[in-house]
């Protein structure tokens, strides 16, 4: 009981004044934080709307991929598409089988190309290399690879593969004008 009373007299123990003010900063303080908060938040979607708005940006300024293989008929999309797996298959040890055109319901105007390739695994390596990477760019649906002939030793004959390769053509109207091609 002494030390409490010694530690009112030296000035430890607060008053109820000084309680009441210190509570009252406490609850200032509460009540401010709940707007700043708020603000911080605020200015973190604003910061993240930028960011989207930026990429969206950059993606409208890249320029629109065009379909490579486009023409008025069916006859002329395959046509291109020949040509261009021609290309792609000069000085390799490939063979082009065939080239059909599969109309797809669901996209009236987008129709499927499908080509039958039969080489050697490097050659079908090139070949799919450059429709990849040359220009214009070739997008691929699907592609598989199945054994045509195994190798034989005796005859010194390579494996010979069978590639059927499938990308999308476009059917243009003949009013319309032709898209320029890009090599995105």
């Amino acid at each position: 009981m002494i030390a409490a009373l010694s530690d009112r007299a030296s000035g430890w123990m607060p008053r109820a004044p000084v309680l009441l003010a210190l509570g009252a900063l406490g609850a200032l303080g509460l009540a401010v934080a709940g707007p700043v908060s708020e603000i911080r938040e605020l200015g973190d979607g604003i910061a993240e709307a930028r960011d989207r708005l930026a990429r969206t940006r950059a993606a409208t300024a890249r320029p629109v991929p065009s379909t490579p293989f486009s023409g008025v008929d069916a006859d002329a999309v395959s046509a291109a598409f020949r040509a261009r797996i021609e290309t792609a298959i000069a000085g390799r040890a490939v063979i082009l089988e065939d080239v059909t055109v599969v109309p797809d319901p669901d996209q009236v105007r987008l129709p499927l190309l499908n080509a039958a390739l039969r080489g050697t695994a490097e050659g079908l390596h090139g070949v799919l290399a450059e429709l990849d990477g040359g220009l214009p760019r070739v997008r691929t649906e699907t592609a598989e690879i199945a054994v045509a002939s195994p190798a034989d030793a005796d005859e010194e004959r390579p494996t010979l593969l069978r590639l059927s390769l499938t990308v999308r053509g476009l059917l243009a109207p003949a009013d319309a004008p032709p898209r320029p091609e890009t090599g995105r």
